[in-house]
This record gives structure tokens, C-alpha cells and sequence, in this order.
């Protein structure tokens, strides 16, 4: 017995020192250069990712799923070790990406470019994306013959699939949620879209299969409030876009929910149907909010040409009347302007549309033409008559006095007395656009009437309209827009009056006007340079907005425009163009915006340079 323990105590040992040859990991096909360590050596490093035939899905797309990351054209920010596992994952996922796109026969693979010297290499993915897969056919499946008569030439119509055209798997799922919201829209928010997607890759068609069960017909059923604290609970079911009994629409809760958020009180809203608690056809609403604090500060730093250096902080109190207001301090200061301005806004004056905004404070504004003071109170009431449409009416007092005079002008004492204005501003705005800050698609619209009058007190009588458009229109490349922009404006005395003084004369040019032309300085001038506005003023802009790599874009535009003395003498002959070019870098606060523009036909012995560069935060328009 002892004699046999000997014996398979080695042949154990045998076995374990031969054991490495039985316990190796099959070969990778990838690591056919013997590129992955097999002892203690130190292991080979990727120092760079590089993208070859790669056209349907972009390197940019492709690096978004690597595991190994790298910034475009750039060496990784430091070298990784080769693993041949990643690497296949990677390359699964970008035959993904191409799948997604519809090349099912898309062959990815691996190049490397080793340096044996320092044991790097650098890594090149290469796509070869093969022919297309077209959609063969869109099949519809209904539950019975008349719902698919009923609906079926709506639905065609919302498919973003269509035969002939190349697969698209972003395509395919926006298609299914477009049912969606269609049905929902249509008083059936709970039907059922389940797809399928039939691929021959041998045959490069795809058949695409929508099973559609519209649900019941549902209507708006009573509304509950969840986490409101300050607010009350009838402000929040007044801002409603819907009513009990109401056919159910997804756009209405979704205007509320835009609604409330609109109001300042709350940081999220969501609206929830409550499908579990349906009594009849009529489906209970639950609106559950988070109220923002009752007080907040936020300070603002910003920078650009005409005003430099420009800080703010705004202090927003919220229903501090316990009457859903808002009661508004802001302090700004820059180069240009020095000023405090308190606002309180309060909603529901007659119904759910209307709203009171009363503005006032005291401002300094130091501009080309002279430096002025203004103190005022503006009480106006704004009624919204649908998303887009509003008008506003108020009231506005206002004492001017300049205290001192850039320009020279024939009456200076006329100019430097202290203005009483009392006057109606009313007016009427558009707006469509999908972003204040950066719009992509959209237009807006101002006209406002500023019409001042004796008999309301006021020591100056005029009328002075001016209207803003502004439209952006996307092109059919990818990121590329579009922008159209126009403004006039007159000043009109009336009888009475001598002359429109110059805190209320137009003075054109600038970064958010005509570029080419210093800040205000597009209009009459006199014999320094210096101006002293316009009784009337138009201008207008085109502008191409396109990418140039990731948020960095460029613009090429064309601006046009002028001011005129005298309301009567506007000349066209005299219209100035410029044209320029410029640079656009997204943030969260608006593009980063540098532009140059270049005066095309500037008036004769023109003091000013014929270019201006232009640095600041924010679309021109």
C-alpha cells in the first residue's frame, strides 16, 4: 500500500509540472502576433484608435461604443494594454451600430500597427459596410377589418419606415412611437404597438410587421395633486389644458404639464393616468409636483463686446402674498448699464390666460450717444391666447434726465431737461421657437406701440412702433439652419412736440444688429463720430448656420440696414450691407459667438474701420 501512495503521489506531480500544457486558453484569432502575455513580460500598449471605411455610421458613432476611448484624431490620454476579449466586444458592437443602420452584411475587423521597440501599437477598426438592406414590405395587422379601414390611412402617413427605402432601426422605433401618440391623441392612450422585423440578409430586404390594438376610447376623469406644499392645489388643477369629461389627449397633458413649469413654482411636474383606477371610460389624472424653494439668489457672469464685463444676481420670491406671485429684485452692472429693477408678477387677473406684471426701478445707461437716468414704474397685464400668441397692454411712467451729452446736437438744452413720459405701451408676440437661448426651429414675432399722450401727463406726445421678426428654418442636412431676422421701427411726434429726444431715437449697428458697423454707430452721426439716432430704422438679416466638429459651428451671413433722421426722408439708395463670417461654441447658457463682419458699401469719409470683430454669449438673433 505504501509502495502504491509513492507511486501516484508522483505521477500527480507529473502531472501538475506538465499542468500549463492542458490549462492554456485557446489561441485568440485576434492575438496572432502573440501580442498577449503569457508570463511576466509586460504586456503590449494601445497608444491610438484610428477609424477606416466607415461611411453609414461615423467614427464619432463608432468611438461613442468602444471600450477604448480615444478624443478624434488624438492618442488615447494614456496608453491601455491590449486585451484581444475588449477588443471582440468592441468589434460586436460596432457591426451593431452598422446593423442598426441596416447593413446586415457589414464586416468589421481589426488592424494593428505594432512597435516592437517600445511595445505599443496603434489600433485601426475597419468597416466594410457591404450593400444596403431595403424595406420589402410594411405589413399593418388590425384586430378586424373595419378598424384597419378606419385608421389604417392615418397610420400610413405617421410610418417613418417606407418601402424602398434603406432599413433604419431609429426609424423603425420612432415609427411605433409616433402610433403611440397618435392613439393617444385620439382619446386611446393604452393601445398596444408590438413589431417585428423580418431581415434576408442573402436578399438585402427587410419586412417590417406592426401589430396595432387600439385601446378603449377614454375620457379625463378627476385630477389629484401629489407634493405641493406652499402652492394650492386649485392653482394647480387652474393651469390645466383639460377638463372631467373631456376626451383624453396626450397633447393637453402635456401642456400642462409645460404650464405649471412655466409658472416658476414648481422643478418637476409629471402627470400620470391613473389606467388602474378606470371607472367606466373615464381615467383619473395624478399631478405630482416638486415646488421649487420660496426663495432663491442667482448670480450671472457674462461677457461681450459693447457692455464688457457684465455681472447680475437675481432674487426670486415666491407666493410670498400668499396669491401665487412672484416678486422679482435684479441688480445688473457693466460697462454700459448700472441698474436695479424690481418685478412682481401675479396670475389669474380675469381668468387662467391673463397675468399682471408690474416692473420699476432706477437705471443708468451709458451709451455712444449720452449718458441717461431713468426712473420708472410699467404695471401691464399680458393675456395668452394660445402656446404661441399673446398681447400685453400697460402703462408707463418714466422720468429721464441726461446727464451727459456724447453727441452734438442743435438744441443741447432740449436734450439735457428732465422728460416726464406717461404712456400706453401695448403690443402683440409670436412665439414658436423650440429654444430662447439657441433655436433650431420656430419664429417670433413683436410688435410693440408706445404711444404717449399730454392728457395722461406726459411732457412729450409721440407714437412709436416697432416690430422684431426673427425665423429659423432647418435644412435638410444634418445641423445645418437657416436664420432670417428684420426689425423696424418710427418714432412719430405729434403735434406739439418739437422732436423725438434722443432716449427715444433709434441707433442700429453692432454685435445683435448690423456686424460690421462699432455698437450703434449705423445711422446719423455728427462730425465726431459720434451718433444721434434715428427717427426711423430698419434692418434685417440672412444667416447660415452650420457644424464644423462636434459643438464647434461656423456661420456665413448677410446684414443690411439703416437709420434715418427724419421719418420722412428714409432713402433706400442708402440701405448699408455687410457680410462676414463666424464661429458658434454650444453651452449650456447659449453658443459662445465670434464674429467678423465687413462693411460692403460704407458712407463716404467714414471715421470707423470697415470691419468689426465681435466677441459674446447668445445668437445674434
Amino acid at each position: 500500500m505504501r509502495i502504491r501512495a509513492t507511486l501516484i503521489f508522483f505521477a500527480l506531480f507529473a502531472l501538475l509540472a506538465a499542468g500549463p500544457a492542458w490549462g492554456q486558453e485557446e489561441a485568440d484569432p485576434l492575438d496572432s502576433y502573440g501580442l498577449w502575455p503569457t508570463g511576466p513580460e509586460a504586456p503590449w500598449q494601445v497608444v491610438s484608435v484610428s477609424f477606416k471605411g466607415f461611411k453609414a455610421v461615423t467614427p464619432d458613432q463608432a468611438r461613442s461604443v468602444l471600450e477604448y476611448k480615444a478624443p478624434a484624431g488624438k492618442l488615447l490620454p494614456r496608453p491601455l494594454p491590449y486585451d484581444p476579449l475588449k477588443v471582440q466586444r468592441d468589434l460586436r458592437r460596432v457591426a451593431l451600430l452598422f446593423k442598426e443602420q441596416g447593413y446586415f452584411q457589414a464586416k468589421v475587423s481589426v488592424e494593428l500597427k505594432r512597435h516592437p521597440a517600445d511595445k505599443t501599437m496603434r489600433m485601426t477598426i475597419v468597416a466594410q459596410q457591404g450593400p444596403p438592406t431595403k424595406v420589402a414590405e410594411i405589413k399593418l395587422l388590425w384586430p378586424d377589418e373595419e378598424i384597419r379601414q378606419l385608421w389604417q390611412p392615418l397610420v400610413e402617413k405617421l410610418l417613418h419606415v417606407k418601402v424602398g427605402r434603406r432599413f433604419v432601426l431609429s426609424d423603425y422605433e420612432l415609427s411605433k412611437q409616433e402610433i403611440v401618440k397618435f392613439f393617444s391623441n385620439q382619446s386611446h392612450p393604452t393601445t398596444k404597438v408590438l413589431g417585428q422585423v423580418q431581415v434576408v440578409p442573402q436578399e438585402q430586404k427587410a419586412v417590417v410587421v406592426l401589430k396595432i390594438t387600439p385601446g378603449p376610447r377614454l375620457l379625463f376623469g378627476p385630477v389629484e395633486v401629489k407634493g405641493n406644499r406652499r402652492i394650492g392645489q386649485k392653482f394647480i388643477k387652474d393651469e390645466k389644458s383639460f377638463s372631467k369629461g373631456q376626451p383624453f389627449s396626450l397633447d393637453a397633458m402635456e401642456q400642462t404639464q409645460q404650464a405649471l413649469l412655466d409658472s416658476g413654482f414648481f422643478a418637476v411636474v409629471t402627470l400620470h393616468p391613473l389606467y388602474g383606477r378606470i371607472e367606466g371610460n373615464m381615467v383619473p389624472i395624478l399631478i405630482e409636483v416638486r415646488e421649487r424653494p420660496p426663495h432663491s439668489i442667482q448670480l450671472r457672469v457674462g461677457w461681450g463686446n459693447e457692455d464688457r464685463l457684465r455681472l447680475g444676481v437675481q432674487q426670486v420670491n415666491r407666493n410670498v402674498l400668499g396669491i401665487n406671485d412672484t416678486f422679482t429684485i435684479e441688480g445688473k452692472v457693466s460697462a454700459i448699464y448700472l441698474g436695479m429693477v424690481g418685478a412682481l408678477k401675479v396670475p389669474y387677473i380675469f381668468n387662467r390666460h391673463s397675468t399682471s406684471v408690474t416692473r420699476g426701478g432706477i437705471e443708468q445707461a451709458d451709451t455712444e450717444a449720452y449718458i441717461n437716468n431713468r426712473l420708472f414704474i410699467n404695471p401691464a397685464v399680458e393675456y395668452r391666447l394660445d402656446k404661441d400668441w399673446s398681447w400685453f397692454l400697460g402703462y408707463n411712467a418714466e422720468v429721464d434726465r441726461i446727464r451727459e451729452l456724447k453727441t452734438q446736437v442743435s438744441d443741447p438744452e432740449y436734450e439735457k431737461q428732465a422728460f416726464f413720459i406717461s404712456s400706453f405701451p401695448m403690443g402683440v408676440v409670436y412665439d414658436s421657437r423650440n429654444s430662447v437661448l439657441d433655436a433650431t426651429k420656430g419664429s417670433y414675432f413683436r410688435l410693440e406701440v408706445e404711444a404717449a399722450f399730454k392728457a395722461l401727463g406726459s411732457e412729450i406726445e409721440f407714437i412709436r412702433p416697432v416690430a422684431d421678426w426673427r425665423h429659423v428654418r432647418p435644412l435638410p442636412w444634418k445641423r445645418c439652419y437657416l436664420a432670417f431676422r428684420a426689425t423696424a421701427g418710427i418714432a412719430y411726434a405729434l403735434p406739439g412736440t418739437r422732436k423725438i429726444p434722443l432716449i427715444r431715437r433709434f441707433y442700429p449697428g453692432g454685435a445683435d444688429s448690423v456686424r460690421g458697423y462699432p455698437w450703434q454707430k449705423l445711422g446719423p452721426l455728427d462730425s465726431s463720430g459720434k451718433p444721434f439716432g434715428g427717427e426711423s430704422m430698419a434692418t434685417g438679416s440672412v444667416e447660415l448656420r452650420f457644424p464644423i466638429y462636434k459643438e464647434l459651428g461656423g456661420v456665413v451671413f448677410v446684414d443690411a440696414g439703416n437709420a434715418w433722421d427724419d421719418v420722412l426722408s428714409q432713402d433706400l439708395g442708402v440701405i448699408r450691407f455687410t457680410s462676414g463670417v463666424g464661429l458658434r461654441y454650444n453651452t449650456p447658457v447659449g453658443p459662445i459667438r465670434l464674429d467678423f463682419g465687413y462693411q460692403i458699401n460704407p458712407p463716404d469719409n467714414a471715421l470707423e474701420d470697415r470691419y468689426e470683430v465681435y466677441l459674446s454669449v447668445g445668437q445674434a438673433f
